[in-house]
């Protein structure tokens, strides 16, 4: 038996399909805004981190020092 989620994400494709080929596209250009807005608030939420942001600062002190290994082998 499926999940919730899945009955969920089942009844939404449903409706989609239902819809004209113009509400269709509002609604593609309506979860590529909220799919915008929940990176945009995660980078926020990232960049708010003090601790994180030194990290990334030192790390890219120790960059321009030459302090990393290199990956390739």
């Amino acid at each position: 038996m499926a999940g919730k989620g899945a009955l969920l994400a089942e009844k939404t494709v449903d409706d989609l399909k239902m819809l004209s080929n113009k509400r269709r596209r509002e609604v593609e250009d309506f979860i590529s805004y909220l799919r915008i807005k929940e990176e945009l608030e995660a980078t926020g939420e990232t960049l708010t981190d003090r601790e994180f942001v030194k990290s990334i600062l030192k790390g890219e002190d120790d960059f321009k020092a030459g302090r990393y290994k290199s990956w390739k082998a």
